[in-house]
């Protein structure tokens, strides 16, 4: 059963992770427009824009392979921190903007329901590593 559970973990995983990779490759002039909204430091922009839908597609490419699933669990839990960590900052207004760069569902969702999401995902890819461990040991 673990393994099951493990497998849909997994799958889940890189199921959002191409969700949310895929589009802001094929827009990315649209992406970086977009960032330039966010609260972040405009420096860092450029990176941002190539760097984190290709992390979001390595964690996707991670997770296929068993000898490279923890590792691709591990940065599926870490990017879930960082997301959830963004949004807490935006509900909390520790942040002048707060506009969202998310696609699909996450466009209708307010911010309180948008960080309820993530962290539930956050606790699943913590629930990933955990089982993916136990399948190593």
């Amino acid at each position: 059963m673990a393994m099951l559970i493990s497998y849909i973990i997994t799958a889940l995983f890189i199921i959002l992770w191409l969700y949310a990779a895929l589009p802001k490759l094929w827009g990315i002039r649209y992406f970086h427009e977009v960032l330039k909204s966010q609260a972040i430091p405009r420096w860092s922009i450029g990176w941002i824009a190539l760097f984190l839908p290709l992390t979001e597609l390595a964690a996707a490419g991670l997770l296929l392979f068993p000898s490279t699933r923890l590792i691709g669990m591990s940065l599926s839990l870490l990017l879930m921190l960082i997301f959830s960590t963004y949004v807490s900052g935006i509900i909390f207004q520790v942040y002048d903007k707060y506009p969202c760069p998310c696609g699909g569902l996450f466009t209708r969702m307010g911010w309180r329901k948008h960080l309820k999401v993530n962290l539930i995902l956050t606790l699943i890819a913590l629930g990933g590593v955990m089982l993916t461990l136990d399948n190593f040991n």
